[in-house]
């Protein structure tokens, strides 16, 4: 089968590789769609970063729609022609942990398309965990999605947003953007966007923005201070992870109100610990999911969620390093999600 394969940094390759089986607990899939994340654009540009040095190399990519072709055994709520979306990892199901319910903090986490082989290839297998039930109602388009979406939720559960606040979300790409519709299905009243590129935050007016703020016009704190009275947000969360945006979402938010750390840099940041102490603030960490893919597809279904407009392009997967990867890389201004065409 065919696969988009990472050897080394700025080295991918579409590459012949042998048609994986399930085993006992697995699930295998014919993969539709796959779609570029940011990790996978991280990957490319300066890897490895999550991916296992060992198992390289490796086939990427962790979002995705598909429809199942075979299970393992022991596996027996899925079956060929379901379909299916999917987890970015699998977990132990015996550490601390995992015991109560906190997947996503397992201390033997399996990352997809890291530390075993992803689905920007033909076929995936990989365990009964990873994957989600579609249906009908949703296209492979919006469910290869579901997984950003799912990111998105996380980060407004761990905010706590509830019906009236005020939410900022830093960061113009799809995971700020799906933090945006997931404030507003969460009922805060107003959400603000902080945004660097002016296309993409016509985007975000358009999926329900009450104003967008570009930093390249001035001080963003004095703008959504401007905005709230001289508050500032009930939560702001940082959908970036460069070194400067902690410290600026933290700013964003009033006193006594939450940030929430989505996107985190691989590099130490210094930090004004004085600006958290003396205003009472509150920073909590939001790491992937784990009841959430469930609530994004259940949204998706109803219509309550509509991520149709970060989708840019489609492009067949032979052609993803030219017209995915760079283009993403090269051209943020017009570009958001690109999803490979599979089969």
């Amino acid at each position: 089968m065919k696969a988009l394969r990472w050897y080394a940094k700025r080295d991918l390759r579409y590459v012949d590789v042998p048609e994986p089986f399930p085993g006992p607990g697995q699930v295998k899939a014919r993969i539709s769609l796959a779609g570029i994340c940011g990790t996978d654009l991280r990957e490319y540009t300066d890897g490895p970063r999550v991916i296992a040095i060992d198992k390289v190399p490796l086939t990427i990519g962790h979002e995705f729609a598909g429809r199942v072709v075979d299970v393992g055994e022991g596996v027996s709520d899925l079956k060929a022609g379901d379909r299916v979306t999917g987890l970015c990892y699998w977990v132990c199901g015996q550490c601390y942990f995992c015991k109560k319910a906190m997947y996503n903090l397992c201390t033997s986490k399996g990352l997809i398309g890291a530390s075993a082989d992803g689905c920007m290839a033909e076929y995936l297998v990989a365990p009964r965990f990873t994957f989600q039930k579609l249906p009908d109602s949703v296209s492979d388009e919006i469910g290869a999605m579901v997984e950003p979406l799912s990111v998105g939720l996380r980060s407004v559960h761990q905010g706590n947003v509830r019906l009236g606040d005020t939410v900022v979300i830093v960061g113009d790409g799809p995971i700020g953007l799906c933090a945006l519709l997931a404030a507003r299905a969460a009922g805060a009243s107003e959400v603000y966007v902080v945004s660097k590129h002016k296309n993409r935050g016509a985007v975000a007016s358009t999926m329900g923005a009450t104003a967008v703020i570009n930093v390249n016009n001035g001080d963003p704190v004095k703008s959504i201070k401007d905005l709230t009275g001289g508050l500032g947000a009930d939560i702001s969360i940082d959908c970036v992870g460069n070194l400067e945006t902690p410290q600026l979402s933290v700013d964003i938010a009033r006193r006594g109100g939450t940030t929430v750390i989505v996107g985190a840099s691989y590099n130490p940041a210094t930090f004004y610990f004085r600006s958290l102490m003396s205003n009472e603030k509150t920073v909590v960490g939001s790491t992937t999911y784990f009841r959430e893919p469930g609530m994004a597809v259940a949204l998706l279904a109803d219509n309550r969620i509509d991520l149709s407009r970060l989708i840019t392009s489609k492009v067949p997967l032979k052609d993803a390093v030219e017209k995915g990867f760079k283009k993403l890389l090269d051209d943020k201004e017009d570009n958001l999600k690109i999803l490979l065409q599979i089969s």
